[in-house]
């Protein structure tokens, strides 16, 4: 059997064990780093802002391009009740933000952001939207970018489901390209 799984099988054998040892309370900072493996769960709460990240680039001539949302919006297909790695991707994509927008309210105060391994992943991710990654055949920008971008920026905004009421929750400085 790969390391990996067995990796997995301990960690939730260990989750069992201490469900069973302090009925229910699970706490302890080795826990933060596999939020990985657990979806966000607030979608169930309504209509309500939700993190949206936004990226731009500038050129060589120092110009900026226009704010561009990354949301995973993909066609569906009979296929991906099946086998869907790309949705799957996208999703964990913006769980990724969702993350980040819980650890900025999280906080203390004078800690930076830039610490977290959460913002370091959403960094990542706007540096492959810019450089013109795709999930499946999608673009993960709606308007592709010119390839001569020195650097870029992003931006965690609080949205309504329609974009309506957006209010900046962080922007990114400067990144080199």
């Amino acid at each position: 059997m790969d390391f990996t799984i067995w990796l997995i099988v301990a960690y939730f054998a260990m989750l069992a064990i201490n469900l069973r040892k302090r009925w229910g309370v699970i706490d302890g900072p080795w826990l933060f780093f596999f939020r990985a493996f657990f979806p966000n769960w607030k979608f169930y709460h309504g209509i309500q802002l939700s993190p949206r990240l936004y990226v731009r680039g500038q050129s060589d001539a120092l110009t900026w391009t226009d704010w561009q949302l990354i949301y995973p919006r993909l066609t569906r297909k009979a296929l991906h009740l099946v086998h869907n790695p790309d949705v799957n991707l996208a999703l964990a994509h913006q769980n990724l933000v969702d993350h980040l927008a819980n650890d900025i309210n999280d906080m203390a105060e004078g800690e930076d952001i830039r610490d977290r391994v959460t913002y370091q992943g959403v960094e990542q991710l706007a540096r492959q939207a810019i450089s013109g990654a795709c999930w499946d055949e999608r673009p993960m920008l709606p308007h592709p970018l010119k390839s001569n971008l020195s650097a870029f920026q992003f931006q965690v905004r609080m949205e309504l489901p329609d974009g309506q009421n957006s209010q900046l929750m962080l922007q990114s400085p400067v990144v080199d390209r």
